[in-house]
């Protein structure tokens, strides 16, 4: 018993240069998943790309530099990054069918590296980004209650009587100690809000695409719905004018400044998702060949306005605040800070204020689930096709499992210092390793595998062309940005080696109220941070030795696998000097000496059973009919496919002992 592996399923040139005859494994086929329909494919990119950085990270980066300045900014980058990266991303995904490791083992077996490095990172970000989850879901329980825990003081302190929602972030909700090396004990309420968060991800995933499809028409339309009530509240509040012309106001200084122009790369670069996988995975369930250079337009263009619209609702509510208060703008937070400080303090001084912090951080739960399945699902779909022995196991088995252990991991988190761990992984394990993995993925694509093949093989499966502006990004702008934004980020983390340590209000020395300064790294946490950095970036060079030197599979994969015995169950073409010369025997006697005829192709059926690597819908290698009715003729419908098949079934032989090349 043999099987047939075909690198590139469907194609006649990938069986004829690439297929191989091997003794039968035991390893079983995978089953691709598609999505439903367009909607949830659509709804599940947005509900991605669209995440908790843009509400409480943009605003933040837009006050620092300059306003309408770093809103120029960002849109520039938008055009000559963010767009033709996404785009890239659903070119790859939509054109091999595989995951991120798939479609760079299809590419070329060295760089699956780039593959294993967004596993990695998948499994760092989920681990602290669900911990940021379980924060959201102590604050959403806490809002229920009228007046709000951090509107009010249950002691005397003078630190809680100077600011209270300050005091109730740091004392009451993390108990957050002194020192990264402390790490202190466990906070029981916080590790419930994790069990939670993990069973609620689990409940989404347990089926893969298949649940968390259905999940999205929820999520992800939901949080447009609050961020439209908050905007229409905010806009109704004292001060909102002031705080969203701040918003607005640009600052034609900072344009020269460089600062500005890399951290609108990062913005744009990271709230798109680029260099996860996620992206990747969720293009390759499509069913059809889509027109991925509208559908990263539509993407883009939903997550920027969103992240605009977040700035308006956000600084609408700093003004109220700034009116109430007096807190200047200055003072504002990035982060955790803005999301359970700032804004909470703005919410706590609101008219029928449990509700509005039911609706805020109902929002931000949302926009981080749908963030999270996303991640998940990357990491998910590339294991399955690396491990092969995840395929035996129910795929919600595998997804508990995950889970479990993801958990376990986190619980760290949930503790008095959980603070110092999620920044740190935040810091190290997320910024350049993505970096690497986008520049490895246009390395792949354009380089190795070839721009031009990649353009022409779009264009011949989808009908639609690749213009010259989207090769010129890929090919020169964009590659470009991403090794600027990869050299200022070493010289950042590398130059600092710092993190915002906890001291309290009586030993904070900050201008801008906040009760954390920047203390250097000790030795263990410097440790700790170069392992997160090096670990997934390792991934890129230990892929490309095993890949290149140990992997005897077939570049593509070995997910197609076809029993030789149906091979030979398949008649051969007839031969050209064959003579009918039976019509003086019986009827049936007639019927045995008739010679096979070539298989007949319709519009209206599918490909033969035993016909396994012919697929009409291989736009190269097939030719369309003429008419759409059932074909009574003799003829095929399809001569090019079917013949080229018919001739190249009669080329094999198989040598038994030996594996013979088709």
């Amino acid at each position: 018993m043999y099987a047939v592996y075909a690198s590139r399923p469907g194609t006649f040139r990938g069986l004829k240069n690439r297929a191989s005859i091997i003794k039968k494994t035991s390893k079983p086929e995978v089953k691709q998943e598609t999505w439903g329909n367009k909607s949830e494919y659509i709804l599940s990119l947005i509900g991605f790309a669209v995440g908790i950085g843009n509400i409480w990270r943009f605003p933040y980066l837009a006050q620092k530099y300059g306003g309408g300045a770093f809103l120029f900014a960002y849109i520039v980058m938008v055009i000559v990054e963010g767009l033709p990266l996404f785009c890239l991303e659903l070119a790859i995904g939509n054109h091999f069918k595989k995951s991120s490791s798939g479609s760079m083992r299809a590419i070329h077996k060295g760089v699956i590296g780039v593959g294993w490095c967004t596993i990695t990172v998948c499994f760092l970000c989920s681990l602290y980004y669900n911990s940021i989850i379980m924060w959201i879901i102590r604050y959403l329980f806490e809002s229920f209650v009228s007046p709000l825990p951090w509107a009010t003081c249950n002691s005397n302190q003078t630190c809680c009587l100077e600011d209270k929602t300050q005091y109730y972030w740091y004392y009451e909700h993390l108990k957050v100690t002194n020192d990264i090396r402390d790490l202190g004990e466990f906070n029981p309420t916080l590790v419930v809000c994790l069990t939670i968060a993990w069973i609620t991800i689990f409940i989404c995933i347990a089926r893969g695409i298949a649940s968390s499809g259905k999940v999205v028409y929820f999520s992800a339309t939901a949080p447009y719905v609050v961020l439209g009530i908050l905007l229409i509240r905010g806009a109704t509040l004292p001060g909102a004018r002031d705080g969203i012309a701040y918003f607005l106001y640009p600052d034609p200084k900072r344009l020269i400044d460089l600062e500005v122009w890399s951290a609108a790369a990062s913005q744009i670069f990271y709230s798109l998702g680029i260099g996860f996988g996620a992206i990747i995975s969720f293009a390759s369930f499509t069913k059809n060949c889509d027109n991925v250079i509208r559908d990263s337009i539509i993407i883009t263009v939903v997550n920027c306005s969103t992240s605009i619209l977040g700035g308006f609702v956000i600084f609408s509510i700093l003004g109220y605040r700034k009116t109430v208060t007096g807190a200047a703008f200055s003072e504002m937070k990035n982060g955790p800070g803005l999301a359970f400080v700032v804004i909470a303090e703005a919410v706590a001084n609101m008219h029928l204020s449990p509700l509005w912090a039911v609706l805020f951080y109902s929002m931000l739960l949302l926009l981080g689930v749908d963030s999270l399945f996303g991640l998940l699902e990357s990491m998910l779909h590339q294991l399955r096709e690396e491990l092969t022995f995840l395929r035996r196991i129910k795929k919600h088995g595998v997804n508990a499992i995950v889970c479990l252990v993801m958990f376990t991991m986190a619980l760290p988190t949930a503790m008095d210092g959980g603070l110092y761990v999620v920044e740190l992984m935040d810091n190290w394990a997320v910024t350049v390793p993505l970096l690497c993995a986008a520049l490895g993925e246009i390395v792949a694509v354009m380089w190795v595998y070839g721009i031009h093949r990649f353009v022409r093989e779009i264009r011949e499966r989808t009908g639609h062309t690749i213009g010259w502006y989207w090769q010129v990004c890929w090919m020169a702008l964009s590659p470009l940005v991403l090794l600027v934004m990869l050299g200022a980020s070493l010289y950042n983390f590398l130059s600092k080696m710092s993190y915002d340590r906890f001291v309290g209000c009586e030993d904070s020395v900050s201008t801008d109220g906040s009760w954390v300064v920047s203390t250097k790294l000790p030795t263990p946490g410097v440790l700790l941070a170069l392992f997160l950095l090096i670990v997934p970036v390792s991934m890129i060079f230990l892929g490309f030795i095993y890949g290149y030197f140990f992997d005897k599979r077939p570049e593509g994969g070995e997910e197609e696998m076809v029993d030789e015995t149906k091979l030979s169950s398949i008649p051969p073409r007839p031969s050209a000097t064959h003579t009918n010369n039976t019509t003086n025997l019986p009827s049936h006697q007639q019927a045995e000496q008739q010679p096979p005829q070539p298989y007949q192709y319709s519009a209206l059926t599918t490909t033969p059973a035993d016909a396994p690597y012919y697929t009409p819908s291989n736009a190269p290698y097939y030719t369309p009919p003429q008419s759409f009715a059932p074909s009574t003729s003799t003829t095929p419908l399809y001569p090019t496919a079917a013949s080229q098949y018919n001739n190249e079934l009669n080329s094999f032989v198989k040598t038994p002992g030996k594996s013979t090349a088709i």
